[in-house]
């Protein structure tokens, strides 16, 4: 799949979307889930596995090619969660102990509870502190990828789509919880599971198959009829009009929002899937017509260095955290505008190397 400024643009908004909702400044009240009962998160799962399924849509035929490849890059991603743990374990630990940052402290209680078994554990992906959960989803989705692919040589996608979206609905019934409570009553676990990451990946891998299906099929069949689509095209707006008055709460929409757990992020809930396919159908049409008008190039710069970026940001993220004080008093105006500035220029700088060096390597 050949490359798209539009979707690079896309992904840079999505990193400075979390990045804004990661940083503890009153702005992240806006930036959290500002479209609807979506966040960030899922646009970037969701476009990162239809990228990969794009870029390997015609590897599958050559199935040491397709592993290869797939498996450099959860490689890569590893290397990463890898340094982000290590740096969080050592300086950011240390900072929040020594300091007394209750903020610190809370995100790595376990750690400063049991180090060694913290440390062990998260190499294995078991141990994920918040902040720190979203690149271990990411790693073992893209191992996981490879069986996907060729299974849907084998078997088709529908076969494939059913089996996800089975798995999907099963977590909704509480299958992480219950594989969680059967491990630990026949077998030790040296972490429970509110230490194992917010994100549910037995519901997660659905909207990273769905992505991988989508990027696959984008890239080997053409578009369909232009008259057909406008039918969706409605469907979407509406959807993501009525999603979008109920997050605001806006009457009478508001009893779209009467149960929390049709929209819990953690286990992509049925309503907050719909909202997110919803708000991609409208970005998949219109992304490249606000890419045309806007011409966004920081936004492009920043997403096509997504992974070096959103590592930066976590950086940044975790070492802002240290400037809480004891009594968890919230930053003022200067420091969250220094914050911010830091922030988002050490982003820029990140990606600008990374542009440089891949110019040179290219």
């Amino acid at each position: 799949m050949p490359r798209r400024p539009e979707l690079d643009a896309l992904r840079g908004l999505l990193l400075v979307l979390m990045t804004l909702t990661h940083l503890p400044t009153r702005l992240n009240v806006y930036s959290s889930q500002p479209f609807g009962f979506v966040s960030a998160a899922e646009g970037f799962v969701f476009l990162s596995a239809f990228l990969v399924g794009g870029s390997h849509a015609k590897t599958w035929d050559t199935p040491r090619r397709l592993w290869v490849s797939l498996r450099r890059r959860a490689l890569k991603v590893y290397a990463h969660h890898v340094g982000l743990l290590l740096f969080a374990f050592t300086v950011i630990g240390t900072v929040g102990w020594l300091a007394n940052r209750p903020a610190i402290r809370n995100l790595l209680d376990f750690y400063h509870q049991e180090p060694l078994t913290a440390l062990l554990s998260s190499l294995f992906l078991l141990y994920c502190p918040p902040l720190l959960d979203i690149l271990p989803l990411y790693v073992v989705l893209l191992f996981l990828t490879p069986f996907v692919l060729l299974a849907a040589r084998e078997a088709g996608w529908t076969k494939v789509l059913c089996l996800s979206g089975l798995v999907w609905v099963w977590a909704q019934l509480g299958l992480k919880q219950a594989l969680y409570t059967g491990l630990g009553d026949l077998a030790w676990l040296p972490v429970r599971i509110g230490q194992s990451g917010a994100f549910d990946l037995f519901a997660w891998q659905f909207l990273w198959v769905l992505g991988v299906w989508t990027g696959s099929q984008r890239a080997r069949v053409k578009l369909p009829d232009e008259r057909a689509s406008w039918v969706v095209l409605g469907g979407a707006w509406v959807l993501s009009l009525l999603f979008l008055l109920a997050r605001y709460e806006v009457e009478p929409f508001v009893w779209l929002a009467s149960e929390p757990v049709l929209l819990d992020k953690w286990t992509l809930a049925p309503l907050r899937l719909v909202n997110f396919l919803a708000l991609a159908v409208l970005a998949d049409r219109g992304s490249p017509r606000v890419y045309h008008w806007l011409k966004p190039r920081m936004l492009v710069l920043l997403g096509s260095a997504s992974l070096p970026v959103f590592s930066v940001h976590l950086v940044l993220c975790l070492l802002s955290l240290a400037l809480i004080n004891e009594n968890e008093t919230p930053l003022d105006s200067l420091e969250e505008f220094a914050v911010l500035v830091v922030t988002f220029a050490s982003m820029l700088l990140v990606a600008l190397h990374h542009r440089r060096r891949a110019a040179l390597t290219g």
